[in-house]
């Protein structure tokens, strides 16, 4: 599974944590059903909105990426996020994305002019709209001007020539620095091979990233780049996509300091991950109040010694039905979420458990937590 991570030049919003979480909650489901899952992401650190701010601070590009790098891993250890097996660095991977590049002009589909490298797009006839569902024909471009080095408005770079200003790397054609789509592929293919099985990121990233990223599979190897394409939907904020670029955003760190990141996690997680869902600060207090209702229950089954009640068979075998059918179901944690809150709710009004009522109880949810990453210290030493 490959998710294409941030661009290191700020903190991260909370529109992070709704698409990190939703792929966090992706690989646990994958791990519970006996999968093993080879999660690699990566950090885009050499762009040009990290230079000009790095400059502005006076300090080196790759040393402001670093300070961000940092502060993400610190955001998304709050928040529960199980560690990537491996976080691939664009400055780390220059060899790799030469070799991509250099592969796409040897097989005829891109081409040198004056130390940049385009990519002929119209040549990757079979992965061109393969999210967008667009052809050739139905994109409006505007006519190339007179000093263009590019054949086709639709081509775009896989290789730029840097200025003295932002970081470079030698090159056959010069000094310079990978194009945005190149990095991603490049980076995939050398953990995951040329055909990865899951590959994630906002829905924004279909056109033109992550087709530019499966055309240039084709240019490389000649095959279909993934098997299962995963889009989250916007964390919008006034009805607008939340965005570092916009500059209408909510760091995560900001709300941590309000909120435990278990509390986070689970708000984010009442949506469907495909569905663009508006930014709403009562969430994270009406989900406090939910959880210290699941941890007094669990609480309770920690505790129970009494008599069988009867009663907790039949709710066990409801929430196990409605949990595992939403979750297969798209990973839909919208509805397996209220499912835990309905069993969470009935279990409050039944009396004294017996021991192995709680016990079944407590893995209800021990289930549920290694699925959703919440609960884990309520569930602290539970077998």
């Amino acid at each position: 599974m490959y998710v294409c991570g941030p661009t290191v030049y700020d903190h991260s919003h909370l529109g992070h944590a709704r698409s990190y979480i939703a792929f966090d909650v992706a690989r646990r489901y994958l791990e519970f059903s006996g999968y093993r899952v080879n999660h690699v992401q990566n950090f885009t650190d050499v762009e040009d909105v990290i230079t000009k701010r790095a400059n502005l601070a006076g300090i080196e590009p790759l040393a402001y990426a670093e300070r961000y790098i940092r502060a993400y891993l610190e955001d998304m250890d709050a928040m529960n996020v199980k560690r990537a097996r491996v976080y691939a660095r664009v400055s780390e991977h220059i060899p790799d994305i030469l070799a991509a590049v250099e592969r796409v002009l040897a097989n005829g589909f891109g081409y040198a002019v004056d130390g940049d490298v385009y990519f002929r797009t119209r040549k990757a006839k079979h992965s061109f709209g393969i999210l967008t569902h667009q052809k050739f024909d139905d994109i409006i471009a505007d006519s190339l001007p007179p000093d263009s080095k590019k054949e086709d408005p639709l081509d775009f770079a896989v290789w730029k020539k840097s200025r003295e200003d932002e970081p470079g790397w030698e090159s056959p054609w010069g000094r310079g620095r990978p194009g945005w789509h190149v990095e991603c592929f490049a980076m995939a293919s050398k953990y995951l091979g040329p055909k990865i099985d899951i590959h994630g990121g906002g829905k924004d990233l279909k056109f033109p990233h992550h087709e530019s990223e499966a055309m240039i599979c084709e240019a490389v190897y000649g095959t279909e780049w993934t098997r299962y394409w995963m889009h989250n939907g916007f964390l919008t904020l006034a009805s607008e996509k939340m965005s570092k670029s916009l500059g209408n955003f909510v760091t995560i760190r900001d709300i941590l300091k309000d909120w435990d990141g278990e509390v986070v996690r689970l708000c984010l997680l009442k949506e469907h991950y495909r569905k663009d869902c508006e930014y709403d600060a009562d969430c994270f207090k009406i989900t406090k109040e939910e959880l210290d209702a699941v941890h007094a229950v669990i609480a309770k089954a920690k505790g129970a010694a009494g008599r069988d009640s009867g009663k907790v068979e039949g709710v066990i075998k409801r929430v196990r039905e409605r949990f595992f059918a939403a979750m297969d179901d798209d990973l839909n944690t919208q509805d397996a979420v209220f499912a835990l809150k309905e069993f969470t709710e009935a279990l409050r009004e039944v009396g004294p458990m017996s021991r192995e009522e709680g016990r079944k109880v407590l893995q209800v949810y021990a289930d549920a937590s290694r699925i959703l990453g919440v609960f884990e210290d309520a569930l602290e030493g539970v077998g």
